[in-house]
């Protein structure tokens, strides 16, 4: 068993210029799909990202902590395979703003279809520390 581990309080203002400023990168495990992300809290407890998704592309991921997404811009059709089964495919639209949930253990699909980007806050619990992200601040 881990030990426990405290978080810092984080605190963060969005602000799209800091998003706009971070770099285009290729998107891990989805071939020709592109993203740009900025961490903006990192603690224990939850890691905070912004993040941007381009039309198109389609990005897919295995999720392996609970994930909250805030969608503050754009719209995206997704679909995902429920845990712990995973034997249906779900199927909806996501135009921002809203918010979803994707639980541990969903395989998550998600296409572009705005002519923005597919812009959102995601709030993973706890902090999975992907090493893929990039301008770390607290």
């Amino acid at each position: 068993m881990h030990p426990l581990q405290y978080s810092q309080f984080g605190y963060y203002k969005v602000d799209p210029a800091d998003l706009e400023s971070a770099p285009i990168e290729p998107y891990p495990f989805s071939e020709g799909s592109t993203f740009r992300i900025k961490t903006v809290i990192s603690e224990p407890a939850a890691q905070v990202v912004y993040e941007d998704w381009f039309k198109d592309q389609e990005i897919e991921w295995w999720v392996w902590v609970d994930g909250v997404h805030f969608a503050m811009q754009g719209r995206a059709e997704i679909s995902y395979y429920q845990p712990p089964g995973l034997e249906v495919e779900h199927r909806f639209v996501a135009e921002a703003p809203c918010v979803f949930l994707v639980p541990r253990g969903c395989k998550f699909r998600c296409k572009v279809v705005s002519e923005e980007p597919f812009r959102r806050l995601v709030v993973d619990f706890p902090n999975p520390g992907y090493e893929f992200t990039s301008d770390e601040r607290t």
